[in-house]
């Protein structure tokens, strides 16, 4: 179960990775903000719950996602505008992970989901807005030969909503509070005092 599990983790960066196009001047159309996200995953009879916190500034360049289990920071991955890293906070460890090409998390935008013929073909597709955490969120649809469902649902470009069904498994990511053009500590951005960085 556990391998299905790594499997379908697997099989949902690829999809996010597939969509990642070069980077704009801005990835997001606001300066700054933090959201709060709720994911639910669903294989077979077994369900995870995770809740992260995602903290961004210059447009999304910089970028912090915390990952929460039972309310306790387990784990940080961020960029710092110029390089990516991760932290295990129960081992104040930092890795770094290479060049930030732009933040961390998934853009929402139309013409960098997939290509122009699956556009024209409906293998990805706009679907109607839905309203996620208060924002009303343009809605795309991906489907692969497998019969794979992917939503995705962005407000102002950033990801508010990532819901995907794969052969017996599915995922929800889910944002449930979205604080815009707030003062987000330059500490998110920077490997904290104390922490040994590999």
């Amino acid at each position: 179960m556990r391998v299905k599990m790594l499997v379908f983790l697997i099989a949902i960066m690829v999809i996010i990775s597939q969509t990642i196009a070069q980077t704009p001047v801005k990835k997001y159309d606001i300066k700054s903000g933090i959201v709060t996200y709720d994911l639910i995953m669903k294989v077979g009879t077994m369900e995870l719950k995770k809740k992260f916190i995602v903290y961004f500034d210059d447009y999304g360049m910089k970028e912090c996602k915390e990952t929460y289990s039972d309310d306790k920071l387990v784990q940080s991955y961020f960029s710092d505008g110029k390089d990516l890293y991760s932290l295990e906070h129960n081992k104040k460890k930092a890795s770094k992970k290479g060049p930030a090409f732009r933040g961390t998390e998934l853009r929402v935008e139309w013409s960098e989901f997939g290509t122009e013929k699956d556009r024209q073909s409906g293998k990805i597709k706009k679907v109607p807005a839905m309203t996620v955490a208060g924002k009303s969120c343009e809605m795309f649809e991906s489907k692969d030969e497998k019969g794979n469902i992917t939503q995705y649902g962005g407000w102002n470009k950033i990801l508010l909503l990532l819901d995907t069904q794969m052969q017996g498994t599915h995922s929800i990511q889910r944002a449930v509070k979205v604080e815009e053009n707030v003062n987000v500590s330059p500490d998110k951005f920077k490997v904290p005092a104390g922490y040994t960085l590999q």
